[in-house]
């Protein structure tokens, strides 16, 4: 029998797993899968209206518009989603896997009530990995909407142990009671060690994690220059942003002032570009892009089953460098002590 850490690591989801499954699902399920190929799958949902980032002003009104219009229908993603399934047979089902806030509302007191203005993209939430129950039934409804797409990597054993074991560590509370997953941050990046995430960069953490993320991910961001008048709250001297601040702006940042003193960088992946981007290489009959279609959702499917992993390529980096958001961040961190 092998010793390898990735075949501990498999043994362990695979036993842990069997003790929350009834005997006869457990059953079921095995069978279903015991042919099934390594596959990583990133699911996106479009946001719920489309959300513009030409300018703060039109950023705000867009923004606001898809939150109020998710409130009066059920079972809406209002900024849009990611979802993250892992296929294998060294697993006895499919793992889903998604980040998002636990609290709905608190985005919009940051900004409403808190007047944290922009600032409100860079602030750490409540967040939580989603539960398996929620994820599998907005996907079966977004099936059903039509709003929602794929990409599916073939992959080998050794990228499934991966991104398993990145899922694991950012599940386990080694943050002062908490975990990366508790902790909802549109800033920051989950392949650093202790960083939460927002759902997106959830996603993409994923897939970078398995060496999957496409050279055309970069068409996947949006990269903005936010001026520091618009940034509010502890980052900025607890200061007071007007919403007609925001409403005024109609452009991010220009000129040559200075990083985190004049403006900050920020950037993130935007599901519905993301979206976008597969629905446009769905029509182009790209080689290594090829149409693939499950349970009425179209998609693409990609082969990376050749992908070889150097010795010191750890699932976890170390940060080197930081802005604004995430030095707020990780003082937040230093404050839960």
């Amino acid at each position: 029998m092998s010793n390898s850490p990735c075949f501990l690591r498999a043994f362990r989801h695979f036993f842990l797993l069997t003790l929350t499954l009834p005997l006869g699902l457990y059953s079921q399920t095995h069978n279903e899968n015991s042919n099934q190929n390594n596959e990583i799958t990133i699911f996106v949902i479009p946001s719920l209206t489309p959300i513009d980032w030409s300018n703060p002003s039109v950023l705000y009104k867009t923004t606001l518009n898809s939150y109020i219009k998710s409130i009066f229908r059920k079972n809406y993603y209002a900024i849009g989603h990611t979802i993250a399934r892992v296929s294998s047979p060294i697993l006895p089902a499919p793992r889903f896997f998604a980040m998002c806030g636990k609290v709905f509302t608190e985005k919009p007191v940051l900004v409403l009530i808190k007047k944290n203005g922009l600032g409100s993209l860079g602030v750490t939430m409540q967040g939580q990995v989603e539960s398996e129950k929620n994820i599998k039934k907005g996907l079966e409804l977004y099936s059903k909407r039509n709003k929602v797409t794929y990409i599916k990597f073939q992959v080998n054993e050794q990228s499934v142990c991966r991104v398993l074991e990145f899922m694991e560590q950012f599940q386990k509370k080694t943050i002062h009671g908490f975990a990366p997953g508790d902790l909802y941050n549109g800033a920051t990046w989950p392949r650093y060690r202790n960083e939460g995430s927002g759902c997106s960069a959830f996603g993409m953490s994923v897939l970078d994690v398995a060496n999957l993320l496409p050279v055309e991910s970069g068409e996947w961001q949006m990269y903005v220059k936010i001026p520091m008048d618009l940034i509010g709250g502890e980052m900025n001297n607890n200061r007071k942003v007007k919403l007609s601040a925001i409403l005024k702006t109609k452009s991010w940042y220009e000129g040559k002032g200075l990083v985190d003193v004049d403006y900050v960088d920020y950037n993130v992946f935007d599901p519905s570009v993301i979206f976008e981007w597969i629905k446009n290489k769905q029509t182009q009959n790209d080689p290594d892009f090829r149409f693939d279609m499950e349970n009425g959702i179209s998609g693409l499917v990609v082969d990376k089953r050749n992908i070889v992993y150097v010795a010191d390529d750890s699932v976890f980096q170390q940060r080197k460098d930081s802005g604004l958001f995430v030095k707020q961040y990780y003082r937040g961190l230093r404050n839960m002590k």
